[in-house]
């Protein structure tokens, strides 16, 4: 034993007698297990836990993801039951006029459907009045035989340039 071993003991005797205690345990390292373990429900391990049957709360991304996936589902069912190349075409200038169209049909014919007349003079794409506009962007002359576009279009809005 040397000197450092004496002075933890004489420490330890004179702390029991200061609490009270008539016999101090001598050796240091009984000091150290002698602390009282660390409580179980610390940090909530060990809590007793919520009934399975309660939802978990949610936060407002989580209630906002749930939202957005619920609306997925419904628009992925509704394009599923829907024929497959089928564009619900609107026309902006009959009063949101709603007609059903195949791609690849003529927009004169979609818009004969919808009861639009698209004028014609030139019947060569020169002059531009039978020209359209889709979805607001691009412009298809329907004199020169312009289609509904293909591809994962299922919304279209026909414009006329000259009404």
């Amino acid at each position: 034993p040397n000197a450092r071993d004496g002075s933890l003991q004489m420490w330890a005797s004179i702390v029991f007698a200061a609490v009270g205690l008539t016999s101090p345990v001598a050796p240091a390292r009984h000091l150290t297990a002698a602390r009282a373990p660390a409580p179980a429900a610390q940090f909530g391990w060990g809590r007793p836990q919520a009934a399975p049957s309660a939802p978990p709360p949610q936060n407002a991304r989580d209630a906002d993801f749930a939202r957005r996936q619920e609306k997925l589902a419904q628009r992925q069912q509704t394009a599923k039951s829907a024929p497959k190349g089928q564009v619900e075409v609107t026309f902006p200038q009959k009063g949101n006029k709603v007609v059903y169209a195949q791609q690849g049909d003529n927009i004169g014919k979609v818009a004969a459907k919808a009861g639009l007349r698209i004028k014609f003079d030139c019947k060569n794409g020169r002059c531009g009045t039978c020209q359209v506009r889709l979805n607001g962007r691009a412009a298809a002359k329907v004199c020169q035989g312009a289609t509904i576009p293909g591809g994962a279009t299922r919304k279209l809005k026909i414009t006329l340039d000259n009404p």
